[in-house]
Order: C-alpha cells, then sequence, then structure tokens
C-alpha cells in the first residue's frame, strides 16, 4: 500500500492499527524472545493479535504490557513507511514462518512489499518493525487511549488444520472519555451475554459427556422454546400452513438428489446401519419435504401447498466455531417448505414477510434489524446449484418485492443458499456480530432435481417452484438474541415463571400455597419462595430471576384475603383483590403486553 492510499481509511482504523503495533512493540520488550508474531488487523471494535506464544500469557499480564504501551505512546515515535525488496523482507523475517507465508502471497498476488517502523532508524532510535502494507497514524502519541481486553485462541488464518494461536483483543480511541464510554457499554453488554444469562437465568446446559456444541433446555428454557413454537405456528396458520413431522435420518442418497451431499460433505454425520445401509442425519429438512409433496399427485389446484415443522437439524461443525447457543452442532430450527407456481410466489414471499414482521413486532425486535438480500456470487458457479436463467429470475423477483415493499435491503453478492436467493432478516448479538434470524428464499432447482411436478389447467405436467422459509431460525439462535436483547427480563407471556408468592413469614405460608394452586390452575407458571430468609433477600432473588411479578403476603393480606403485587422494575400496588390480580396478569398473557402492568 502506497502512503497516498491511507488518507480513504478512517482516523479511527489508524489508530486501531496503530495501537496493535505498539503492543507488538511493548510485548517484544516485555517478553523478549518469547512471541513469534503471526498477525493483528483493527476491527470495528478495536484490533486483535494473533502471536505464538511461549509463555502462558493470562489477563494478569495485562497491566505491565500495558504500561510498556504508554511508554511508546508518550515517546512520541514515528510510523514511518518502507517498500523493501523480497530478498531484504526474506531477511527481516527469516525466523518467522507467518510472514514468510505472507511474503508468499503477496508476491503471488503482484503485490508491493512493505513495513513499517516505529521510531526513525537514521535518527538512532530504537525501531520496531513489521511487515505491513497500513495504514497508521503519524505518530504514536496520536493513539489516546487504549486498553487490553482478553485472550482467545484461534487457529492460524482461520483453518482448523492449521495452528493454534494466541488471539489478544484490544481496543483503542482519540480520547479517554471515547474508551471510558465503550468500556462501560461493553460491561453492560457482557452481563447481557446469553452464556452468562442462560447459566444465572437456568435455561440450558451443556456436557463434556454429551459432546460439544450440543445444548440441553432445561425446564425453563423448555418453556420458552415451547412458548416461541406455539405462538409460531398459531400466528402462521392464518396463512394457511399445515404442519407435518419427519425422521431424523434418511438415506444418503437424498441428499446426493439435493446436492448436500457434493456441496457440504465435511459437514455431514453420517450413520451406517448393521445391514451395510448409508444414512445421514439431517442436516437440512427441505429434502424430506420434497417426498412429502411427491407422495401423492398434485394439481395446479392444489397449490401453493404449505408444510411447515420445528426440527432437529445436525452439522459437523468445526470445534473452533462452536460457542454458545449461536453455533452448535444440533439445533432445532422453524422450518417450512411452500410448493407453488411462479404466478404464487410474490403473494408467498409477501405473507412470509407479514408473519416475520407481526412476530418480531411482538418481541419488540422490528427495527432493530436490517435486511440482506443475499444473491449469488457470478464469479463462484460451483457454490450453487441450478439453471443461471432460474438464479436472474429469482433474484429479479427478490428486489423487485424489496422495492415495493420499501424493505431498503442490502444486496449482499455471495451469501445466496446452495440453492437460491434470499431475502435474509439479520439481528446483531451482545459482540456486535450480525445474526440471521428470519429468511425466506427462491428455490426452482430442488423441484426439478426431485422431479416434482404438478398438472396445470390444461392438463400438462409442470415443475413447482420450491419457498424455502424460517421466521425465528435456529430456536438457539434467537433465543441468544431474545436474552441478551431483554437482558434476561422476558415478556410475561415468555417468562419461564411469571408469578413468585413471597410469604413474609410461616403465619402465611398457607394462604401462601393456596394462591399458588390457584394461579397454577388459571395455567399461569407460579412459583412460591417459603424459606426463612428475609423478605429483602426473597425479593432480590426473585429479580436476580427476573419475575415479572412478585406477589407479597403478609398476615395483613391473608387475614384480606389479597395480594400486595411488585414488579421486577419495582412498582407496588398493595392489598389488590385476587380475583383483580388474575384477570390483570391473564390479560397481558394474552395480549402478550412487552410491559409489565398492574
Amino acid at each position: 500500500m502506497k502512503d497516498k492510499d491511507i488518507d480513504k481509511f478512517n482516523k479511527l482504523d489508524k489508530i486501531r492499527h496503530s495501537a496493535e503495533h505498539i503492543f507488538n512493540q511493548a510485548v517484544e520488550s516485555v517478553f523478549p524472545n518469547q512471541v513469534l508474531r503471526a498477525m493483528g488487523p483493527a476491527i470495528d471494535t478495536g484490533f486483535y493479535n494473533d502471536s505464538r506464544w511461549g509463555y502462558k500469557i493470562t489477563e494478569e499480564d495485562f497491566p505491565k504490557i500495558e504500561a510498556e504501551m504508554q511508554k511508546i505512546i508518550d515517546a512520541n515515535l514515528p510510523f514511518i513507511y518502507k517498500e523493501i525488496s523480497e530478498s531484504k523482507a526474506r531477511e527481516l523475517f527469516k525466523d518467522n514462518p507467518f510472514k514468510q507465508e505472507f511474503i508468499d502471497e503477496f508476491l503471488a498476488e503482484g503485490k508491493t512489499l512493505s513495513i513499517y517502523y516505529t521510531g526513525d532508524p537514521e535518527k538512532g532510535e530504537d525501531v520496531f518493525v513489521d511487515l505491513c502494507a497500513g495504514p497508521h497514524v503519524t505518530k504514536t502519541s496520536e493513539v489516546g487511549a487504549f486498553k487490553l481486553l482478553s485472550i482467545a485462541g484461534a487457529y492460524w488464518r482461520g483453518s482448523e488444520k492449521n495452528e493454534m494461536l494466541t488471539r489478544i483483543y484490544g481496543t483503542a480511541f482519540e480520547t479517554q472519555k471515547d474508551l471510558d464510554a465503550y468500556i462501560e457499554e461493553r460491561e453492560k453488554q457482557l452481563a447481557n451475554d446469553h452464556r452468562v444469562l442462560g447459566k444465572k437465568l437456568d435455561l440450558f446446559a451443556f456436557s463434556d459427556l454429551v459432546g460439544k456444541g450440543f445444548v440441553m433446555y432445561t425446564p425453563k428454557g423448555t418453556i420458552i422454546k415451547n412458548e416461541l413454537k406455539n405462538a409460531l405456528v398459531k400466528m402462521s396458520k392464518k396463512y394457511g400452513v399445515q404442519e407435518v413431522n419427519i425422521p431424523h435420518l434418511a438415506k444418503i442418497d437424498l441428499y446426493k438428489i439435493s446436492g448436500h451431499a457434493q456441496k457440504f460433505s465435511d459437514e455431514l454425520f453420517k450413520v451406517t446401519s448393521h445391514y451395510d445401509e448409508e444414512f445421514v442425519l439431517k442436516p437440512v429438512n427441505c429434502p424430506h419435504h420434497t417426498q412429502i409433496y411427491a407422495s401423492k399427485p398434485r394439481s395446479y389446484r392444489d397449490l401453493p401447498i404449505r408444510y411447515i415443522e420445528s426440527t432437529q437439524q445436525h452439522r459437523d461443525e468445526k470445534p473452533g466455531a462452536i460457542g454458545g447457543l449461536n453455533r452448535t452442532r444440533s439445533f432445532e430450527i422453524d422450518d417450512g417448505h411452500t410448493f407453488c407456481t411462479p404466478d404464487q410466489i410474490k403473494q408467498e414471499i409477501i405473507n412470509t414477510i407479514k408473519i416475520v414482521e407481526e412476530f418480531y413486532t411482538g418481541l419488540g425486535m422490528w427495527g432493530k434489524h436490517w435486511i440482506s438480500l443475499s444473491f449469488s456470487n457470478p464469479n463462484t458457479p460451483e457454490k450453487y446449484i441450478g439453471e443461471v436463467a432460474d438464479w436472474k429470475k429469482a433474484e429479479s423477483m427478490l428486489q423487485q418485492i424489496s422495492d415495493e415493499l420499501k424493505l431498503n435491503a442490502k444486496v449482499m453478492i455471495g451469501e445466496a443458499a446452495l440453492y437460491g436467493p434470499k431475502i435474509d432478516f439479520m439481528l446483531k448479538d451482545v459482540q456486535g456480530n450480525d445474526r440471521q434470524l428470519a429468511t425466506v428464499q427462491v428455490d426452482f432447482a430442488m423441484p426439478k432435481r426431485f422431479e416434482l411436478t404438478y398438472i396445470d389447467e390444461n392438463g400438462a405436467e409442470k415443475t413447482p417452484v420450491m419457498m424455502h422459509r424460517a421466521i425465528l431460525g435456529s430456536y438457539g439462535r434467537f433465543i441468544a438474541n431474545l436474552i441478551e436483547s431483554t437482558g434476561g427480563a422476558f415478556p410475561v407471556w415468555l417468562s419461564p415463571v411469571q408469578v413468585m408468592i413471597i410469604a413474609i413469614s410461616e403465619k402465611s405460608f398457607d394462604y401462601a400455597k393456596k394462591i399458588e394452586s390457584v394461579l397454577n390452575m388459571e395455567d399461569i407458571r407460579t412459583e412460591s419462595d417459603l424459606t426463612s430468609e428475609t423478605m429483602g433477600n426473597k425479593i432480590r432473588k426473585a429479580q436476580e430471576q427476573k419475575v415479572p411479578y412478585m406477589l407479597i403476603i403478609g398476615e395483613k393480606e391473608a387475614e384480606a384475603q389479597t395480594v400486595s403485587i411488585r414488579t421486577r422494575e419495582g412498582k407496588q400496588k398493595n392489598n389488590v383483590d385476587l380475583k383483580t390480580f388474575t384477570s390483570t396478569i391473564k390479560t397481558n398473557i394474552m395480549t402478550k403486553s412487552l410491559e409489565v402492568n398492574i
């Protein structure tokens, strides 16, 4: 990269890239001959560095590295760009296989080799040098404020076939005020991380004996999953869908026809029976659904046929990519497939978008998303199946619908599915990563592969179009986003425990049990705290569990046969008739209100 190209990068990118160089220079000083540098780019939240460490680095080492970094910043050293020859580059980094690999790649791509000095060698200053194309700030003092954040493992170049390196994350800003604001927001986000809150709220569990990437939902987590499923099915049935059910296994031949066996062979869990039959744990549901459609003759009068199902899918994900609920090896997905004529595609897509909007609005998530038009990359046709003309037709149709509905969708080249383009609804998780939740996809290819047909109005045999759709997508990914966006304070209808009865003393235990029985009979999920702890501690525990309603029961309430209501937000109402409270909470649940009303 030439100096003239640097101005196209924003100031914060330059600061963060420069901070990563300062980090490397500090590490060489604090841990001489212990670290072999690999790579370290600027990222949206700061920077990271991947290196091979001969020392067991921990976060307790961060203060001494940061102190050395500050010395380098205070020294106001210049960043100096210099182009170098291959021989000079080879000599400078002769003991670093990572840099040698980069040199090979740069030369193969016809790029200029360049280095950056931190410090001026011509002035006799102590210098640090790294193979780098830039950009950087002019001097180290322009890195106004920085902080090292965390340590993780990362495979070299992202491949599990390569060496595992140590990744250290950091961030940098122009001012201390900007850094402080970021750290405060980050701490809040980390507290809302679904892996932290999921454990605290007892929603799901993992086990090494079960295996990495296999989530198990606890009774409380299962309540949330089932409530979402029931709401989604009820909403979808207004649009004429029918529920189906398929097995978890299929012959590998099914996926050879669909194209999944060839395109995603490394992700398939294969099972061989005692009778030498080869099966696959289903990675997707669509091939099964084609066979339900194919089970009897179809007429144009039958179309559209809309199948939906919530069922498990199984994919042999890379171990390094597995984490929390967002990436697992087995996951339940809200899946649907519609078989229709080409003329019916537009309305089916519009109907699906209506369901998505209604469902996400009801959870306060609509408007927090952005929409991707995930199209094919014409330069990599080997990634897809189907005919080019069909792809162009489908992509044109999705663009037209996006324009008509004013979706403000971004065209994302190369993000299409194996069999067709799609509209994806994207939400960010607590780390700022984009997560695809809802999707609707147009597929001309798979019906042709499975030779699906219907008889049109003229008695001719035609091939239907297949629409793939998911409203919430992966339940795990959706629940992770829901946990993080609400901080675990779910709407009342979704809360695993909707009411916690807090008995002040033993004298009110009997009345508390009576209330619990009454509310449970009304299908209100209720628990009682009859422990000997103080009322303050009981309230605090219920609030930590994000229980929307607490009923405080003492002798006065028992005598008057009333309840005193306290919400998790701290609102309070005393001496309320039990029937009045029951009516209030049932209305809240039935309307799926986002507020905790009293």
